[in-house]
């Protein structure tokens, strides 16, 4: 078969299945906390917000970027209009280190006195969650006490929603309803989420 007829042939293969090689986007890392950018605060004029990253704290200038230009948190946590969520890595008194490219570069920031930051045990503590869809079987389970060795109280699914009572380490006790609660990792061994934060609790949900 002629050369060019098999690249022919392969070009038109490759167009009938467009989706084949396409990986989907990994779940985000969480970090150490959470920053909330906000545009403006209430009582200043809405003027487009500009993020300064540094080396250091103050040092070396790296970037300045909008912040609908960083990684946000948009797959895990809806945020309201003029706010983007990030991830934040390491905190220095007022400076905190994010990644501020897809490729994971870091830099850091200064926080804004409009700005909002917590660590994740704070900002999770009585937040209605529910796992990813998609992952290992494992996962799903609802056990005794934070370990995956420790007996499944109860399997559960992608939409049932649970609420954070508290964390230790990689795994979050959580409320399923008014008799059932239990521990579920909500991050993996890479860092990675393994649960979406969602805005409204209804107990009845599966």
């Amino acid at each position: 078969m002629p050369i060019r007829l098999i690249i022919t042939v392969l070009l038109s293969l490759s167009l009938l299945i467009p989706s084949a090689g396409y990986a989907a986007k990994p779940r985000p890392f969480t970090g150490s906390g959470i920053l909330l950018i906000r545009s403006s605060s209430p009582t200043e004029t809405s003027e487009p917000v500009i993020v300064v990253i540094y080396r250091e704290p103050g040092i070396g200038r790296l970037a300045e970027l909008p912040p609908a230009k960083l990684p946000s948190l948009g797959q895990v946590l809806k945020t309201a209009p003029g706010e983007t969520a990030v991830a934040v890595q390491g905190k220095r008194g007022t400076w905190l280190r994010i990644a501020y490219d897809e490729a994971g570069r870091e830099g850091w920031i200064q926080l804004q006195r409009h700005w909002q930051y917590a660590d994740w045990e704070t900002f999770l503590k009585g937040r209605v969650v529910r796992l990813f869809a998609g992952m290992k079987k494992g996962v799903y389970s609802l056990r005794r006490e934070p370990a995956s060795t420790s007996p499944e109280v109860q399997s559960l699914s992608s939409s049932r929603n649970m609420r954070v009572i508290q964390l230790q380490e990689e795994w979050a006790l959580a409320m399923i309803d008014l008799a059932t609660a239990g521990w579920v990792r909500w991050r993996d061994v890479d860092g990675r989420f393994l649960i979406v934060i969602d805005d409204t609790f209804d107990p009845q949900k599966r």
